[in-house]
Protein backbone atom coordinates (compact mmCIF):
# COMPACT_ATOMS: atom_id res chain seq x y z
CA UNK A 1 0.00 0.00 0.00
CA UNK A 2 0.99 3.38 -0.99
CA UNK A 3 0.71 6.60 0.92
CA UNK A 4 -0.45 8.31 -2.54
CA UNK A 5 -0.99 6.96 -5.82
CA UNK A 6 -1.41 8.94 -9.03
CA UNK A 7 -2.67 6.88 -12.10
CA UNK A 8 -2.63 8.61 -15.44
CA UNK A 9 -3.43 11.92 -14.22
CA UNK A 10 -4.43 14.80 -16.93
CA UNK A 11 -6.11 18.01 -16.27
CA UNK A 12 -7.47 20.35 -19.47
CA UNK A 13 -8.77 23.72 -19.13
CA UNK A 14 -11.00 25.50 -21.05
CA UNK A 15 -9.76 28.84 -21.84
CA UNK A 16 -12.29 31.26 -23.34
CA UNK A 17 -11.49 34.77 -24.91
CA UNK A 18 -14.46 36.65 -22.99
CA UNK A 19 -17.18 35.41 -20.33
CA UNK A 20 -20.39 35.55 -22.98
CA UNK A 21 -18.10 32.26 -24.89
CA UNK A 22 -19.28 30.33 -22.32
CA UNK A 23 -22.77 31.05 -22.66
CA UNK A 24 -22.65 30.73 -26.47
CA UNK A 25 -21.03 27.25 -26.19
CA UNK A 26 -24.10 26.25 -23.99
CA UNK A 27 -26.73 27.52 -26.17
CA UNK A 28 -24.92 26.91 -29.80
CA UNK A 29 -23.61 22.94 -28.91
CA UNK A 30 -20.36 24.02 -30.09
CA UNK A 31 -16.85 24.97 -28.84
CA UNK A 32 -15.90 28.42 -28.47
CA UNK A 33 -12.66 27.99 -26.19
CA UNK A 34 -9.39 26.90 -26.60
CA UNK A 35 -7.94 23.76 -24.64
CA UNK A 36 -5.03 23.75 -22.41
CA UNK A 37 -3.26 20.52 -21.00
CA UNK A 38 -2.03 21.57 -17.61
CA UNK A 39 -1.16 17.82 -17.02
CA UNK A 40 -0.42 14.78 -19.49
CA UNK A 41 -0.71 11.11 -17.98
CA UNK A 42 1.08 11.62 -15.06
CA UNK A 43 1.81 8.28 -13.00
CA UNK A 44 3.89 7.92 -9.74
CA UNK A 45 3.60 5.82 -6.01
CA UNK A 46 5.05 7.52 -3.26
CA UNK A 47 5.57 5.51 -0.21
CA UNK A 48 4.89 5.86 3.20
CA UNK A 49 7.59 7.95 4.81
CA UNK A 50 8.80 9.46 1.55
CA UNK A 51 10.00 12.42 0.91
CA UNK A 52 9.55 14.33 -2.65
CA UNK A 53 10.22 17.23 -4.27
CA UNK A 54 8.50 18.72 -7.28
CA UNK A 55 10.30 20.81 -9.88
CA UNK A 56 10.13 22.45 -12.98
CA UNK A 57 9.06 25.80 -14.69
CA UNK A 58 6.38 28.26 -14.26
CA UNK A 59 4.14 26.86 -16.32
CA UNK A 60 4.91 22.90 -16.07
CA UNK A 61 1.59 21.65 -13.96
CA UNK A 62 3.48 21.69 -10.42
CA UNK A 63 0.29 23.56 -8.67
CA UNK A 64 -2.15 21.57 -10.80
CA UNK A 65 -0.32 18.66 -9.66
CA UNK A 66 -0.33 19.27 -5.88
CA UNK A 67 -4.02 20.56 -6.37
CA UNK A 68 -5.13 17.64 -7.43
CA UNK A 69 -3.33 15.36 -4.80
CA UNK A 70 -4.92 17.82 -2.09
CA UNK A 71 -8.44 17.15 -3.50
CA UNK A 72 -8.91 20.51 -4.16
CA UNK A 73 -8.94 20.34 -6.94
CA UNK A 74 -10.46 17.42 -9.73
CA UNK A 75 -8.42 15.81 -13.10
CA UNK A 76 -10.17 15.62 -15.58
CA UNK A 77 -9.24 12.37 -16.28
CA UNK A 78 -7.58 9.05 -14.34
CA UNK A 79 -7.38 8.58 -10.50
CA UNK A 80 -6.00 9.40 -7.25
CA UNK A 81 -5.20 7.18 -4.39
CA UNK A 82 -5.40 8.82 -0.94
CA UNK A 83 -4.15 6.82 2.26
CA UNK A 84 -4.34 8.82 5.48
CA UNK A 85 -4.83 12.34 6.37
CA UNK A 86 -3.77 14.78 3.93
CA UNK A 87 -2.92 18.37 4.72
CA UNK A 88 -1.91 21.05 2.13
CA UNK A 89 -0.70 24.51 2.69
CA UNK A 90 -1.31 25.73 -1.25
CA UNK A 91 -1.96 29.07 -1.85
CA UNK A 92 -1.90 31.47 0.70
CA UNK A 93 -5.05 32.15 2.77
CA UNK A 94 -6.77 28.97 1.21
CA UNK A 95 -9.55 27.98 4.30
CA UNK A 96 -9.14 31.32 5.89
CA UNK A 97 -11.91 33.93 6.25
CA UNK A 98 -10.33 37.17 6.60
CA UNK A 99 -12.93 38.92 8.79
CA UNK A 100 -11.55 36.45 11.28
CA UNK A 101 -9.21 37.15 13.91
CA UNK A 102 -6.10 34.67 13.85
CA UNK A 103 -7.33 32.66 16.73
CA UNK A 104 -10.57 32.15 14.55
CA UNK A 105 -8.99 30.83 11.88
CA UNK A 106 -7.42 28.15 13.98
CA UNK A 107 -10.54 26.71 14.91
CA UNK A 108 -12.19 26.94 11.03
CA UNK A 109 -9.11 25.72 9.29
CA UNK A 110 -8.52 22.99 11.89
CA UNK A 111 -11.82 22.14 11.46
CA UNK A 112 -11.70 21.65 8.27
CA UNK A 113 -8.92 19.35 8.22
CA UNK A 114 -11.00 17.38 10.53
CA UNK A 115 -9.89 17.94 14.26
CA UNK A 116 -12.85 18.31 16.90
CA UNK A 117 -13.27 21.27 18.84
CA UNK A 118 -12.08 19.51 21.77
CA UNK A 119 -8.53 18.69 19.98
CA UNK A 120 -8.27 22.24 18.31
CA UNK A 121 -8.17 23.42 21.69
CA UNK A 122 -5.75 21.01 23.15
CA UNK A 123 -3.26 22.57 19.94
CA UNK A 124 -4.21 26.27 19.81
CA UNK A 125 -1.46 26.36 22.58
CA UNK A 126 1.42 25.07 20.54
CA UNK A 127 -0.47 26.62 17.18
CA UNK A 128 0.07 29.88 18.23
CA UNK A 129 3.68 29.32 20.00
CA UNK A 130 4.74 28.17 16.47
CA UNK A 131 3.59 30.83 14.44
CA UNK A 132 5.44 33.73 16.80
CA UNK A 133 2.43 36.03 15.69
CA UNK A 134 2.37 37.60 19.36
CA UNK A 135 -1.13 39.80 20.10
CA UNK A 136 -1.67 40.11 16.32
CA UNK A 137 -3.18 36.18 16.81
CA UNK A 138 -6.50 37.95 18.12
CA UNK A 139 -6.34 40.63 15.15
CA UNK A 140 -8.41 40.23 12.09
CA UNK A 141 -6.42 37.75 8.97
CA UNK A 142 -7.22 40.82 6.43
CA UNK A 143 -4.31 42.91 8.67
CA UNK A 144 -1.66 40.58 8.67
CA UNK A 145 1.11 40.78 5.69
CA UNK A 146 1.83 37.10 4.21
CA UNK A 147 4.59 36.20 5.74
CA UNK A 148 2.23 36.09 9.11
CA UNK A 149 -0.01 34.32 7.23
CA UNK A 150 2.20 31.69 5.85
CA UNK A 151 3.53 31.48 9.59
CA UNK A 152 -0.33 30.78 10.62
CA UNK A 153 -0.91 28.32 7.98
CA UNK A 154 2.35 26.31 7.97
CA UNK A 155 1.72 26.01 11.87
CA UNK A 156 -1.55 24.96 11.38
CA UNK A 157 -1.22 22.31 8.86
CA UNK A 158 1.76 20.61 10.48
CA UNK A 159 -0.24 20.70 14.18
CA UNK A 160 -2.77 18.52 13.58
CA UNK A 161 -0.35 15.19 12.38
CA UNK A 162 -1.09 14.60 9.03
CA UNK A 163 0.11 11.04 7.27
CA UNK A 164 0.98 13.61 4.25
CA UNK A 165 1.90 16.59 4.19
CA UNK A 166 1.95 19.03 0.65
CA UNK A 167 3.25 22.10 0.70
CA UNK A 168 3.44 24.91 -2.61
CA UNK A 169 6.40 27.62 -2.47
CA UNK A 170 4.45 28.60 0.69
CA UNK A 171 8.16 28.84 2.42
CA UNK A 172 8.91 31.34 -0.39
CA UNK A 173 7.19 34.28 1.55
CA UNK A 174 9.07 33.72 5.00
CA UNK A 175 11.87 35.24 6.39
CA UNK A 176 15.24 33.54 6.90
CA UNK A 177 14.76 32.67 10.60
CA UNK A 178 10.88 31.41 9.95
CA UNK A 179 11.82 29.56 6.53
CA UNK A 180 14.72 27.72 8.48
CA UNK A 181 12.14 27.17 11.30
CA UNK A 182 9.94 25.60 8.82
CA UNK A 183 12.95 23.12 7.28
CA UNK A 184 13.39 21.81 10.93
CA UNK A 185 9.82 21.30 11.47
CA UNK A 186 9.58 19.27 8.32
CA UNK A 187 12.71 17.25 8.78
CA UNK A 188 11.18 16.48 12.76
CA UNK A 189 8.13 15.08 10.45
CA UNK A 190 10.02 13.25 7.77
CA UNK A 191 12.27 11.54 11.20
CA UNK A 192 8.29 10.60 12.26
CA UNK A 193 7.74 8.68 9.24
CA UNK A 194 5.42 11.37 7.74
CA UNK A 195 4.94 11.52 3.76
CA UNK A 196 6.24 15.05 2.11
CA UNK A 197 5.74 16.92 -0.80
CA UNK A 198 7.43 19.55 -1.52
CA UNK A 199 7.00 21.85 -4.55
CA UNK A 200 10.35 24.81 -4.84
CA UNK A 201 12.38 26.62 -7.10
CA UNK A 202 14.94 26.10 -4.58
CA UNK A 203 17.20 23.46 -5.57
CA UNK A 204 19.18 23.26 -2.60
CA UNK A 205 16.21 22.93 -0.38
CA UNK A 206 14.82 19.64 -2.56
CA UNK A 207 17.94 18.07 -2.23
CA UNK A 208 17.62 18.57 1.52
CA UNK A 209 13.89 18.02 2.62
CA UNK A 210 13.79 14.93 0.06
CA UNK A 211 15.09 11.61 -1.10
CA UNK A 212 13.34 11.66 -4.08
CA UNK A 213 12.61 14.34 -7.09
CA UNK A 214 9.65 14.04 -9.99
CA UNK A 215 10.47 17.26 -12.74
CA UNK A 216 7.36 18.15 -14.48
CA UNK A 217 7.94 19.96 -18.06
CA UNK A 218 4.87 20.92 -19.99
CA UNK A 219 2.71 18.94 -17.85
CA UNK A 220 4.23 15.45 -18.29
CA UNK A 221 6.88 13.63 -16.07
CA UNK A 222 10.08 14.75 -17.65
CA UNK A 223 12.23 12.74 -14.86
CA UNK A 224 11.71 11.26 -11.36
CA UNK A 225 14.39 9.77 -9.04
CA UNK A 226 16.98 10.56 -6.53
CA UNK A 227 16.67 14.28 -5.64
CA UNK A 228 20.12 14.86 -6.17
CA UNK A 229 20.25 13.32 -9.96
CA UNK A 230 17.08 14.43 -11.03
CA UNK A 231 17.54 18.78 -9.90
CA UNK A 232 21.36 18.38 -11.27
CA UNK A 233 19.45 17.39 -14.55
CA UNK A 234 17.14 20.07 -14.46
CA UNK A 235 19.99 22.49 -13.30
CA UNK A 236 21.63 21.71 -16.35
CA UNK A 237 18.57 21.88 -18.75
CA UNK A 238 17.69 25.72 -16.97
CA UNK A 239 21.63 26.32 -17.21
CA UNK A 240 21.32 25.70 -21.27
CA UNK A 241 18.41 27.28 -21.62
CA UNK A 242 20.16 30.27 -20.04
CA UNK A 243 23.09 29.99 -23.00
CA UNK A 244 20.60 29.16 -25.61
CA UNK A 245 21.96 30.99 -28.80
CA UNK A 246 21.70 31.19 -32.89
CA UNK A 247 21.51 27.30 -33.96
CA UNK A 248 24.67 26.85 -34.92
CA UNK A 249 25.00 24.37 -38.65
CA UNK A 250 27.83 21.80 -36.88
CA UNK A 251 25.33 21.27 -33.87
CA UNK A 252 22.43 19.93 -35.26
CA UNK A 253 21.20 16.51 -33.51
CA UNK A 254 22.88 13.21 -34.14
CA UNK A 255 23.39 10.59 -32.18
CA UNK A 256 26.11 12.02 -30.23
CA UNK A 257 24.09 15.22 -29.67
CA UNK A 258 21.36 15.91 -26.70
CA UNK A 259 17.84 15.26 -28.84
CA UNK A 260 15.37 16.63 -26.43
CA UNK A 261 14.44 20.67 -26.83
CA UNK A 262 17.21 21.89 -24.50
CA UNK A 263 20.30 23.77 -26.18
CA UNK A 264 23.49 22.08 -27.17
CA UNK A 265 26.10 24.07 -25.39
CA UNK A 266 29.00 24.34 -27.80
CA UNK A 267 30.88 22.28 -25.24
CA UNK A 268 28.95 19.77 -23.40
CA UNK A 269 30.17 16.54 -21.12
CA UNK A 270 28.74 13.55 -22.95
CA UNK A 271 29.64 11.26 -20.37
CA UNK A 272 31.04 10.54 -16.69
CA UNK A 273 32.15 6.43 -15.81
CA UNK A 274 33.34 5.72 -12.72
CA UNK A 275 35.59 2.81 -12.25
CA UNK A 276 34.31 2.00 -15.51
CA UNK A 277 30.94 2.04 -14.61
CA UNK A 278 28.04 4.80 -15.94
CA UNK A 279 25.87 3.48 -12.91
CA UNK A 280 25.93 3.48 -9.38
CA UNK A 281 28.99 1.86 -7.86
CA UNK A 282 29.89 0.91 -4.10
CA UNK A 283 33.72 1.70 -2.72
CA UNK A 284 35.25 -0.04 -0.12
CA UNK A 285 37.14 2.19 2.05
CA UNK A 286 40.30 3.87 0.71
CA UNK A 287 39.62 2.03 -2.61
CA UNK A 288 41.08 3.62 -5.67
CA UNK A 289 38.68 5.70 -7.82
CA UNK A 290 39.21 6.53 -11.41
CA UNK A 291 36.80 9.33 -13.13
CA UNK A 292 36.86 9.18 -16.85
CA UNK A 293 34.79 12.45 -18.47
CA UNK A 294 34.06 12.05 -21.96
CA UNK A 295 33.36 15.50 -23.52
CA UNK A 296 32.85 16.83 -27.23
CA UNK A 297 32.78 20.35 -28.76
CA UNK A 298 31.35 22.13 -31.35
CA UNK A 299 34.07 24.74 -31.67
CA UNK A 300 37.50 25.36 -31.79
CA UNK A 301 37.77 27.63 -28.56
CA UNK A 302 40.09 26.62 -25.35
CA UNK A 303 38.69 24.50 -22.37
CA UNK A 304 39.58 23.51 -18.88
CA UNK A 305 37.61 20.69 -17.78
CA UNK A 306 37.29 20.25 -13.53
CA UNK A 307 35.80 18.19 -11.12
CA UNK A 308 34.49 17.43 -7.71
CA UNK A 309 32.86 15.02 -5.48
CA UNK A 310 30.58 16.55 -3.53
CA UNK A 311 28.37 14.14 -0.68
CA UNK A 312 24.35 13.85 -1.23
CA UNK A 313 23.45 17.19 0.96
CA UNK A 314 25.49 19.05 -1.66
CA UNK A 315 28.12 19.43 0.39
CA UNK A 316 31.41 20.17 -1.74
CA UNK A 317 34.22 17.71 -0.55
CA UNK A 318 36.60 18.18 -3.17
CA UNK A 319 37.30 20.01 -6.67
CA UNK A 320 40.01 20.26 -8.87
CA UNK A 321 40.81 21.79 -12.37
CA UNK A 322 43.45 20.84 -15.71
CA UNK A 323 44.11 24.74 -15.07
CA UNK A 324 45.51 23.36 -11.91
CA UNK A 325 47.92 20.85 -13.15
CA UNK A 326 47.59 20.77 -16.82
CA UNK A 327 50.17 23.74 -18.74
CA UNK A 328 47.45 24.22 -21.64
CA UNK A 329 43.98 24.06 -22.08
CA UNK A 330 42.53 21.89 -24.04
CA UNK A 331 41.03 22.85 -27.89
CA UNK A 332 39.93 21.68 -31.29
CA UNK A 333 36.63 20.33 -32.29
CA UNK A 334 35.54 16.98 -31.73
CA UNK A 335 35.13 14.14 -28.51
CA UNK A 336 38.00 13.51 -26.42
CA UNK A 337 38.06 12.48 -22.50
CA UNK A 338 40.41 13.23 -19.86
CA UNK A 339 40.69 10.81 -16.24
CA UNK A 340 41.17 11.48 -13.42
CA UNK A 341 42.24 9.41 -10.17
CA UNK A 342 42.03 10.07 -6.36
CA UNK A 343 44.63 7.28 -5.28
CA UNK A 344 43.32 5.43 -1.95
CA UNK A 345 40.18 7.45 -1.43
CA UNK A 346 40.16 8.39 2.27
CA UNK A 347 35.78 9.39 2.38
CA UNK A 348 34.16 8.04 5.53
CA UNK A 349 30.64 5.88 4.53
CA UNK A 350 27.85 8.04 2.81
CA UNK A 351 26.96 8.43 -0.43
CA UNK A 352 28.55 11.08 -2.81
CA UNK A 353 28.54 11.56 -6.12
CA UNK A 354 31.27 13.27 -9.28
CA UNK A 355 30.36 17.01 -10.47
CA UNK A 356 31.82 17.22 -13.81
CA UNK A 357 32.46 21.20 -15.04
CA UNK A 358 33.74 22.46 -18.12
CA UNK A 359 34.63 25.89 -18.24
CA UNK A 360 36.32 28.37 -20.93
CA UNK A 361 40.12 29.84 -20.77
CA UNK A 362 39.00 32.23 -18.35
CA UNK A 363 37.15 29.83 -15.79
CA UNK A 364 34.74 32.36 -15.20
CA UNK A 365 32.31 31.04 -18.00
CA UNK A 366 30.59 27.49 -17.21
CA UNK A 367 29.56 25.70 -20.45
CA UNK A 368 28.50 22.57 -18.77
CA UNK A 369 28.01 20.98 -15.75
CA UNK A 370 27.32 17.17 -15.33
CA UNK A 371 25.87 14.80 -11.94
CA UNK A 372 27.77 11.42 -12.69
CA UNK A 373 25.58 8.47 -10.68
CA UNK A 374 25.99 7.62 -6.92
CA UNK A 375 29.04 6.54 -5.39
CA UNK A 376 28.14 4.42 -1.85
CA UNK A 377 31.23 4.48 0.32
CA UNK A 378 31.28 1.29 2.40
CA UNK A 379 34.11 1.35 5.31
CA UNK A 380 34.89 -1.67 7.63
CA UNK A 381 32.24 -2.71 9.78
CA UNK A 382 33.81 -1.59 12.68
CA UNK A 383 33.99 1.92 11.92
CA UNK A 384 30.79 2.85 11.16
CA UNK A 385 30.57 5.34 14.44
CA UNK A 386 33.33 7.32 12.92
CA UNK A 387 32.32 11.06 12.79
CA UNK A 388 33.33 13.46 10.18
CA UNK A 389 33.55 13.08 6.31
CA UNK A 390 37.31 12.00 6.11
CA UNK A 391 39.55 9.40 7.58
CA UNK A 392 42.74 11.72 7.67
CA UNK A 393 45.91 9.59 8.68
CA UNK A 394 46.74 10.13 11.91
CA UNK A 395 48.78 8.50 14.65
CA UNK A 396 48.46 8.31 18.76
CA UNK A 397 50.89 8.45 21.14
CA UNK A 398 50.44 8.20 24.89
CA UNK A 399 53.00 11.20 26.06
CA UNK A 400 52.34 10.26 29.78
CA UNK A 401 50.59 7.44 31.23
CA UNK A 402 48.33 7.24 34.69
CA UNK A 403 50.01 5.84 37.20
Amino acid sequence: MYAIEAKNISKTYRLYRKPIDRLKEALFRRPFHQSFESLSNVSFSIAFGDSIGIVGENGAGKSTLLKILAGTLTPSSGEVVINGRVTALLELGMGFHPEFSGRQNIYLNASLLGLTQGEIREKEPEIIDFAEIGAFIDSPIKTYSTGMVMRLAFSIATSVDPSTLIIDEALSVGDQYFQQKCIDKMLSLRREGKTILFCTHTMHLVNELCSHAIWLHKGAIQEMGIATRVTSMYTDFLRAKMDRGPQRPEAQPSASHPTDDSPTPSIFIKAITLNGETGPISLEYREDLHIVLEFESLEDRPFWVAMGIKRNDELLCHAVSMARDVPKPLQGKGTGSVQLTYRSLPLLYGQFSVMGYVFDESMLHCYHILNSSPITIVPPAQWRQEQGLLDLDHEWKILRDLK
